[in-house]
């Protein structure tokens, strides 16, 4: 018969594993999303606007985790070439949201930022990046 202290440890054990896997799985996620041209052409478009870096008193300029839970915000789906999600920044001043809406060309496979927008979360701003200010109808 196996003594309930053996089975105490199995639990413990077992669920420090789980929880373990479950913290490894989420970052992988994370830095892949990361990793894509999507996410990386949003982040170049914001540091080099002036407007927004200046919104946020950047540089520095950080971002945070995505929220994984979140699939109606956070949608990825490169084999439709499409890819939306909203990036947490961080800035010395503010703090805010950067919302991305991307899609793939099938033929070349290139991403295009089509509509990147900062929204501020102290001041409640909103300052759009993508498409320019020239291209704003």
């Amino acid at each position: 018969m196996v003594s309930t202290e053996l089975l105490k440890r199995i639990a413990l054990y077992g669920g420090a594993l789980a929880l373990g896997s479950a913290f490894l799985m989420r970052n992988r996620i994370q830095n892949s999303l990361a990793a894509g041209e999507y996410y990386k052409k949003s982040m170049e478009a914001l540091s080099q606007d002036p407007t927004a870096m200046a919104a946020l008193g950047a540089p520095p300029l950080k971002t945070r985790h995505l929220d994984l839970g979140d699939t109606e915000v956070n949608n990825v789906q490169p084999h439709l070439g499409y890819a939306r999600l909203d990036i947490p920044v961080v800035g010395g001043r503010e703090k805010g949201t950067l919302r991305t809406n991307c899609t793939r060309d099938a033929a070349t496979g290139v991403w295009t930022v089509e509509k990147l927008e900062l929204f501020l979360e102290n001041t409640g701003q909103t300052v759009t990046i993508v498409p320019p200010s020239s291209e704003r109808r």
